[in-house]
């Protein structure tokens, strides 16, 4: 370093940045983790400086002149914060920028930046050096702190001037139509947004001139603070009341760059003023390694989406839970009630398989067959949903929600553990009984209608060799059933989040409330009746939406793989079940055991995986939606392990109802 330093001395009107580069390649660890090496080499270079006051002096003197007549606004105000050209145009921007970077402006301090700091990874370690030891550089150098700067120095200047353009996009973010359609009152003229801008104003002049106290305590820092707080209150409203208002990504996007650019507001005022740290520099270094984090991270794609679909995905998971609360039982009444929810569905299942057999004979071009193969299957869901049937493979999507709510609880750990347990038991029992009440029904309506069909045609619904082929996709082992099974489970839960969707989007773009003012509705039907289907929009606009686009899923798998010439399909457990009563009539006492038996297996094979597919995907979207942090895998686990060890039979029925007697004797549940 002290070659570096030496070079430097000698060059004095010349300010090359690749020094700069030299110099932080010195500190910069090999591994980002290494963090001491950092630590050893900044302690290095302070003593240096301290021991050579005429290095110190030229590197002063070569640090300022870098510095000379560089605008920092664009760093300042730009960086780490969304730019206003929404979600998926800055997608496209980060994707551009990473294959083709940025040309910044000559005078622009951002290239110095990015040229010293070229590294990727170099914010993991400036960030995790001690304050102390950035601080004691600094000081060997014989900087000041920001604050102490005249009124009339360009730096303080250029902190100002990012200060105003930051508190105009904030008042201006603060009046978009997507923030006044759910809060009117920020158009008056008390709004934070308002009153924050002009506050800034006249805070930013009178230090210009020299007419405050620059200081954390002054009455007028302490009013701007209380604006933007209150700023951030309107934006936790939002999003706590996100079911009333429901959420888009614009929303989102939004929410995110309004907060984005008030944290940074606040960043800056702390610049300006004596906040009395203990250590010094102590805000300057703070707020260096944010940018250089903003720097580094400005093209990544994952952090771009995990900031900004966090809240939208919250809030499909949240409206997808909402239906998932039918699905988990309590009591034997719940219990058996979904079982019988659970054959209602089979029932209709069982008249859909013959009917998709019905559609193969009809020997259509792939599309036509295709589009038959959808209708069947969407328009079965819907009727599904519309009798208040249960189809058991659309509870894990449903029921996801509420386990990752479970997991959100604060509160005692072993207390949150045995409440989870308790909540996993009887999602269990409830996806059993569900099950059963699908496979139970749809196999006889199957076989008893094929049955049936033959007896009034004479032929049978399918041919041996379909019928055949209907077993042989059953095999658990030489058969694609379970990878089938697998992505069947995937539509499973895409079809949970469309719910989810749908049912949000009808609050965000208040659907029911504008069917109910339709003016040719209202005509046509009546006020009453208008309202009505307003009302059943709002409360089934999302499953109608989640099973239609499930059946265009399911029927049109099979089409593509054909196309593509990939062995792509989809295996669904009642539907499987279904086959398996088409092909048993078809071939009767045809059928050897060995296939009978492969059958059932394969069955239950494709039902366990339809529900672990589906119900680890929405879990994990879930989870992430709510930022959960769950570490205690291994102490559930061993719970939900001794719980059914001990007694295995709640996780398949329901307990007793315990029953109390009151002071005239009668018994009550």
């Amino acid at each position: 370093m002290k070659n570096i330093l030496e070079k430097i001395a000698s060059q004095t009107d010349k300010f090359f940045v690749s020094d700069l580069e030299r110099l932080v390649s010195e500190i910069r660890p090999k591994r980002s983790q290494d963090i001491q090496h950092a630590v050893n080499q900044l302690i290095n270079l302070t003593e240096l400086l301290k021991s050579n006051p005429d290095l110190n002096q030229s590197f002063k003197h070569f640090l300022l002149g870098l510095a000379q007549g560089k605008n920092t606004k664009r760093l300042f105000t730009d960086a780490g914060i969304l730019s206003n050209e929404g979600f998926f145009k800055e997608t496209s921007n980060k994707i551009s920028q990473a294959i083709l970077p940025s040309v910044y402006h000559d005078n622009d301090f951002t290239i110095i930046f990015n040229r010293a700091f070229s590294k990727r990874s170099d914010y993991v370690w400036a960030a995790q050096v001690p304050i102390e030891i950035w601080s004691n550089l600094l000081q060997a150098i014989g900087l000041i702190e920001t604050y102490q700067l005249p009124s009339d120095n360009k730096s303080l200047l250029q902190i100002l001037n990012s200060m105003l353009v930051i508190s105009q996009r904030i008042t201006a973010m603060g009046l978009e139509p997507e923030m006044i359609e759910k809060l009117p009152e920020l158009e008056e003229m008390e709004s934070p947004f308002l009153s924050q801008n002009r506050e800034i104003i006249d805070y930013v002049e009178h230090i210009t001139k020299n007419e405050i106290d620059r200081t954390s305590d002054h009455a007028d820092y302490k009013h701007i603070l209380v604006m933007l707080t209150q700023c951030e209150e309107y934006i936790q409203h939002i999003r706590k009341n996100r079911n009333k208002f429901g959420a888009s990504l614009a929303l989102t996007y939004l929410l995110q760059r309004l907060n984005q650019n008030i944290v940074r507001l606040r960043r800056l005022m702390e610049l300006v003023v004596d906040t009395k740290d203990e250590v010094p520099f102590t805000k300057e270094i703070e707020f260096f390694q944010i940018l250089l984090r903003a720097e580094c991270k400005k093209n990544s794609l994952k952090e771009h989406f995990e900031s900004n679909i966090s809240l939208l995905a919250f809030q499909i998971t949240e409206h997808a839970g909402k239906t998932g609360e039918h699905y988990i039982t309590r009591t034997p009444k719940e219990y058996f009630r979904m079982l019988l929810s659970a054959m209602g569905g089979g029932m209709i299942v069982g008249f859909l398989t013959i009917i998709k057999v019905m559609i193969y004979y009809m020997k259509l071009a792939p599309f036509g067959e295709a589009f038959l193969y959808s209708m069947n299957y969407s328009l079965g869901f819907i009727g599904i949903h519309v009798s208040h049937s249960t189809l058991a493979t659309k509870q894990p999507a449903m029921t996801a929600s509420k386990l990752a709510g479970a997991l959100d609880v604060k509160g005692s750990r072993d207390h949150d553990i045995s409440n989870l347990a308790d909540f996993i038991v009887r999602l269990s029992r409830s996806q059993f009984i569900a099950f059963v009440g699908n496979v139970l029904v749809a196999f006889p309506v199957a076989y008893f209608m094929s049955l049936l069909y033959f007896y009034f045609t004479g032929e049978p619904v399918a041919g041996s060799d379909k019928a055949y082929k209907l077993i042989a996709e059953l095999h658990p082992t030489e058969s694609y059933a379970v990878f089938h099974a697998g992505i069947a489970g995937v539509y499973l839960f895409l079809s949970g989040l469309i719910s989810g969707y749908y049912d949000n989007k009808s609050v965000y773009n208040k659907i029911p409330q504008r069917i109910n003012k339709h003016p040719f509705l209202r005509r046509v039907f009546g006020e009453k009746a208008t309202k009505r289907f307003g009302t059943y929009i709002e409360n089934n606009l999302g499953s109608l939406a989640g099973n239609f686009f499930l059946g265009i899923f399911l029927g049109t798998t099979g089409t593509i793989g054909f196309i593509l010439g990939l062995p792509l399909d989809i295996r669904h457990i009642t539907f499987s079940s279904g086959n398996f009563g088409i092909a048993m009539a078809s071939l009767g006492s045809a059928v050897h055991l060995y296939d009978i038996i492969s059958a059932v297996l394969g069955i239950i094979a494709i039902g366990i995986m339809n529900f672990t597919v589906s119900f680890s995907l929405a879990t994990f979207v879930a989870i992430r939606s709510r930022n959960v942090n769950f570490k205690e895998t291994r102490q559930l686990l061993t719970r939900l392990s001794f719980l059914f060890f001990l007694n295995p039979a709640p996780f398949f029925f329901p307990p007793r109802e315990k029953v109390a007697v009151d002071v005239e004797g009668e018994g009550k549940v």
